[in-house]
């Protein structure tokens, strides 16, 4: 069974020992594995059943000196380092050869990097004087944890530490841009650092143009629930939806619809940030009530929201294609 615990030597000693470890970020607690530990890596993707083309990311130290690993970084990616790191923004960025292991970069050419704004993966980071690639402590497109308990019982059967930091405050996965070309960057997967946030800081725009680096969340259906959840563009056609199920849906919305209990209803914030502290948690405790299908309203589309929007597009589905649970 997981063990939950505060003992960061414990987290250690089992890291060491190349063993995975579960440790909390302030996006999402991540399954850890230090990135010179090949089978600690290669059990990260077997627990979670992540397909091994799938790339990780790297999780530094702060301050970390990226050229041991990285071949180039651009003007505008090291105004974006002295900004937002520690933070949720992840980097994707030329390696060095034979820097990484193929295992870690997908056989790609890329490395993504990214600094954890958490004081303990901070100090597990510093004690351990090696990166971590650290993906959701989930089954590989389910719903992601927020809490050292959303571990648990991600792997009931597992024998994982699970290192509790607490519920994580920014609540989704961070924002992944590509930073490996000179003139300019791309989003590969949205978070709370929107483009607003980016060109406050650096003055190249993003690019336009076909990218197919492989990173996380960019396939079409993750982040999903066990139950059905279907998504609505207005409040009126999921309350309407609602109406019609009463008593079988459970509904994140903007309002409760008159058809749907209180224990069956989370209200949707009016705020991107706190919408995406909750989402995860909402979306598991929906998974866990004793209803058939969930309801979920889509926020505007709108920049600060992406992040929100984009892992309910890809943990739903848009009721009017597929109108039966």
């Amino acid at each position: 069974m997981p063990t939950i615990t505060p003992n960061l030597n414990r987290a250690i000693l089992d890291l060491r020992q190349g063993k995975p470890v579960a440790i909390p970020t302030e996006t999402v607690y991540g399954l850890a594995a230090m990135i010179d530990q090949e089978s600690a890596i290669k059990a990260v993707f077997t627990m979670k059943n992540r397909p091994l083309n799938h790339p990780l990311i790297v999780h530094v130290a702060q301050d970390t000196d990226l050229t041991e690993w990285v071949e180039e970084l651009p003007a505008y990616a090291q105004k974006l380092i002295d900004h937002f790191w520690p933070g949720p923004l992840t980097l994707v960025l030329r390696s060095k050869p034979n820097a990484i292991n193929p295992l870690i970069s997908g056989g790609q050419t890329t490395v993504a990097m990214r600094c954890p704004n958490h004081p303990i993966a901070q100090k597990l980071l510093l004690a351990l004087k090696t990166p971590l690639v650290a993906p959701s402590a989930n089954p590989f497109g389910k719903i992601s944890p927020a809490t050292a308990e959303h571990v648990k019982r991600s792997f009931p059967e597992s024998d994982l530490t699970i290192l509790d930091g607490g519920r994580c405050e920014v609540g989704i996965e961070s924002t992944i841009i590509d930073a490996t070309d000179p003139d300019g960057y791309q989003i590969l997967r949205h978070g709370l650092i929107d483009e607003h946030a980016l060109s406050a800081v650096i003055a190249a725009g993003p690019l336009k143009k076909e990218n197919t680096t492989r990173v996380p969340g960019r396939l079409e259906s993750h982040y999903q629930p066990q139950k059905t959840l279907y998504y609505f563009d207005d409040y009126e056609s999921l309350s309407n939806f609602c109406q019609k199920r009463a008593g079988d849906v459970f509904a994140i919305a903007s309002t409760k619809p008159l058809s749907v209990d209180s224990q069956y209803f989370r209200p949707l914030a009016t705020q991107a940030e706190t919408a995406a502290f909750d989402l995860y948690f909402q979306l598991r405790e929906a998974d866990e009530s004793h209803v058939i299908c969930i309801a979920i309203e889509l926020p505007p589309n709108e920049s600060a929201w992406q992040g929100v929007r984009e892992r309910i597009l890809k943990a739903g589905l848009p009721y009017s294609i597929n109108p039966k649970p």
